[in-house]
């Protein structure tokens, strides 16, 4: 039985579906054309920027900075305030702009060669010029003697190879200059300061694991000499400068020796003087034991003191680094007062620790909780040390109070002592202070003067930088490699945006979706072949022309669903319409009235689009008289039955257009005409006119016995496709179903099964690589 459509809806829409990846592989087949221009596209313009690229070289050399040892003592470090400079900060010295610029001056970086003649060997010694920016040129006027000229081609001055010139503005000194007479060599004096700027943009200092103390050091050029000698040449500038700079700090500090023994140098003679003249002027010349006594137990007392407070220091310093650590969550362990028992025994249990949490973290994260219980561990270890400090600094406090206790009590007995004697005991007192401090600064002199004497940088260059022998980049593999994945990507992507704005139906699912019809079959898009060189000669009659192509099979099909979807009813007369003009429905219904004939039915074509007739032309026949000449009576049957040249198939052409076509078609004489031919043909084909454009169709529906849709793949919107079904849905008439035509074969992807598979049998099918291209790219 025929299909009977479901009462429509107005607000209905088609069904949706899961999606899977055989549609996405499906629109991107359907989009092959544009997905394949993308990709192009986008691969081609990567691959020519990175096989136009200027190859860049990559110089690379590594330093270590040793940890700087103190000669003889460091009272900053004794008091737990000196630091290391981290090695950050190295690394910002190295690629200071006081280094880089000596780095520029040493390389002549500035100096820049724009162009010169081929063959033209140039040496430059020195080189100034006041107009920055501006250029000069040399031309060779004869061996050892050449012609400066500016840029307007004016004369500035003549010189020789190896004498300097020297005229306003213009200083030249070269020591080798070969080339033939006329040749020039045209030079510029870069922007110093831009000059820097880009030496610095192209250095890269980062150490080579965390504290390692070694640095390495890179520069990129398009010049691999260039990119050597910059790091080379840094390397021994950071180098100069960081002797020069320890040298200067050693010379500071002699100075500043040199310039407290002078002041205790005075102190000390006047208190010698002092003393001197106290004994002669009072004959009192030698303390008695006791006093002596008391002056041994102040100073001792003194030098006890100044012990406490060095320690007291340390301690209120460990305190606060303390405090900070645990504040900001730091795991640090302060180093002083170590020679303590206790405070090693928690310094080691904090490094054990330590050591088992950088274990931990190659496995897991911060958050693990294993981490973060020996994060709490380390956290009560660090808070142990700091109450041990703590409980040291209140130690240390009383042991203040108790000396100065003792001072006290010992001064208290001095002053029991005659005046006299007082006075004496005070300028023995101060005499023997100022000697100690002097004797100390002496030292320290002594010290200060061998460390300036031995002055060593605690930069080592462990691998200087060679010379490079390739390129770093473009990375031509990895960019074209990229350049694919891009060009795929992008191409997916302007394929899925275009099929998601298209909105029309594709496929036969979709159309099948929309109409709620059974699918009758899919024409494949008719290959156009030539024949005897008149390329319209039943070019579209592939039934006819070609019995074994793919599209001729098709047609076989549709015959068959056709069939079957009768219920095995005589269905006489069968409409076929469409959606728009163009589509393709005139050339399906001839090619399906020839595969009726062919089964040996007497079979009857009948043009009814009077508007746009084309069977004639399809079949080579004379287009008058015709259909409209028979309605109108100026023809009879028998002179407008046209016979096709094709065995058991007439035509009726549409004949002259008429003013009223719908009229025509919709009368009496037509329906009289139809059902007289009825008993003398098995099939009666009627070739309608588009169902949306005109009326024509609805009026021959109530002739025919069943409908054919024709729907071309991609055009018809699925809104109109819902104004159809409604449409289809208000005839009488049963439709049997659609059919999807591949005019232009945007449908191939959907059933390419068409083009390889069961129907590969088929001689028209082009083989080889060019039919495998030609198939794919859709003909």
């Amino acid at each position: 039985m025929s299909q009977s459509l479901p009462p429509s809806s107005p607000d209905f829409h088609p069904v949706l579906e899961e999606a899977h990846l055989q549609d996405y592989l499906q629109i991107l087949l359907r989009r092959r054309r544009v997905f394949f221009i993308t990709f192009i596209l986008v691969f081609l313009g990567m691959a020519t920027h990175t096989l136009m690229q200027e190859p860049i070289y990559e110089a690379t050399a590594t330093l270590y900075v040793a940890s700087d040892q103190p000669r003889g003592g460091d009272f900053l470090a004794d008091l737990g305030l000196k630091r290391e400079s981290p090695i950050e900060t190295e690394i910002e010295i190295l690629k200071s702009r006081t280094n880089v610029e000596e780095v520029v001056r040493r390389l002549h970086l500035d100096w820049v060669v724009l162009e010169k003649s081929s063959g033209v060997e140039l040496h430059l010694l020195e080189f100034e010029f006041s107009s920055v920016g501006k250029s000069i040129e040399i031309v060779l006027s004869s061996e050892g003697s050449f012609v400066v000229e500016s840029e307007e081609g004016k004369e500035l001055a003549t010189g020789e190879v190896g004498r300097r010139l020297q005229i306003a503005g213009l200083t030249l000194l070269c020591d080798r200059l070969q080339g033939q007479p006329g040749d020039r060599v045209r030079l510029m004096i870069r922007p110093f300061a831009a000059t820097v700027q880009g030496v610095r943009s192209a250095i890269r200092a980062v150490e080579l694991g965390k504290g390692t103390n070694i640095i390495q050091l890179t520069c990129q050029h398009v010049n691999r000499e260039r990119a050597r000698d910059v790091i080379n040449t840094l390397s021994a500038v950071y180098l100069e400068r960081s002797i020069l700079f320890k040298a200067e700090e050693a010379r500071k500090s002699v100075d500043f020796i040199e310039t407290q023994l002078d002041e205790v140098r005075g102190a000390l003679n006047g208190a010698e003087q002092g003393l001197q003249s106290f004994k002669r002027d009072s004959g009192y010349v030698k303390l008695d034991s006791e006093a002596e006594v008391l002056i041994d137990r102040l100073a001792n007392a003194d030098r006890l003191r100044s012990e406490l407070l060095l320690r007291q220091r340390q301690i209120e310093f460990a305190i606060i680094s303390l405090k900070d650590a645990l504040s900001q969550g730091d795991n640090y362990a302060p180093s002083f007062l170590l020679e303590e028992p206790v405070l090693q025994q928690l310094a080691t249990s904090l490094s054990e620790l330590e050591v088992e949490r950088q274990g931990l973290l190659v496995e897991h994260t911060d958050a693990h909780p294993v981490v973060l219980q020996i994060d709490d561990r380390i956290r009560q270890t660090q808070i142990k040390i700091l109450e041990t400090y703590r409980g040291f600094a209140h130690a240390m406090t009383g042991q203040l109070q108790a000396l100065g206790e003792e001072t006290s009590y010992f001064e208290e007995r001095l002053a029991e002592l005659p005046a006299v004697e007082q006075e004496l005991a005070r300028l023995t007192r101060v005499t023997k202070v100022n000697a100690d401090i002097y004797t100390f600064l002496l030292q320290k002199h002594e010290e200060a003067r061998i460390a300036r004497a031995a002055t060593i940088s605690s930069i080592n260059v462990i691998d200087p930088a060679i010379l490079p022998n390739y390129p770093i980049k473009p990375q031509k593999t990895k960019n074209l490699l990229l350049a694919l994945v891009v060009g795929a990507i992008l191409g997916a992507g302007v394929a899925f945006f275009l099929d998601y704005m298209d909105d029309t139906l594709k496929d036969g699912d979709a159309a099948r979706r929309v109409f709620n019809l059974p699918l009758l079959a899919v024409i494949p898009q008719i290959a156009r072949k030539k024949n005897g060189g008149n390329s319209d000669l039943n070019v579209a009659l592939v039934s006819q022309r070609d019995g074994k192509s793919i599209s001729a099979e098709a047609f076989r099909s549709l015959r068959t669903s056709l069939h079957f979807s009768s219920g095995g009813d005589k269905k006489r007369v069968l409409l076929v319409t469409s959606s728009f003009p163009g589509e393709g429905k005139t050339t399906l219904c001839a090619n399906l009235a020839v595969t009726f004939a062919q089964t040996g039915s007497k079979v009857l074509l009948v043009g009814c689009d009077l508007r746009r007739p084309s069977l004639d032309k399809l079949f080579q026949i004379p287009r008058n008289p015709g259909l409209t000449e028979l309605l109108i009576k100026d023809a009879s049957v028998e002179s407008v039955l046209r016979p096709s040249g094709i065995e058991n198939l007439d035509v009726i052409n549409a004949g002259t257009t008429p003013p009223n076509p719908a009229e025509l078609l919709g009368s009496e004489a037509m329906a009289e005409i139809i059902e007289s031919l009825r008993e003398r043909y098995d099939h009666i084909l009627l070739d309608a006119p588009p169902l949306l454009a005109v009326t024509d169709a609805a009026l021959l529906s109530r002739l025919s016995d069943q409908i054919v849709m024709v729907v071309e793949a991609g055009r018809v919107p699925s809104k109109v496709a819902t104004r159809l079904r409604e449409t289809l849905q208000s005839y009488q008439t049963s439709v049997a179903g659609l059919v999807l035509n591949d005019k232009q074969g945007k449908a191939t992807a959907y059933y390419g099964y068409y083009d390889e598979g069961y129907y590969a049998y088929a001689p028209s099918v082009r083989s080889g690589l060019k039919g495998l291209i030609a198939r794919f790219w859709g003909r």
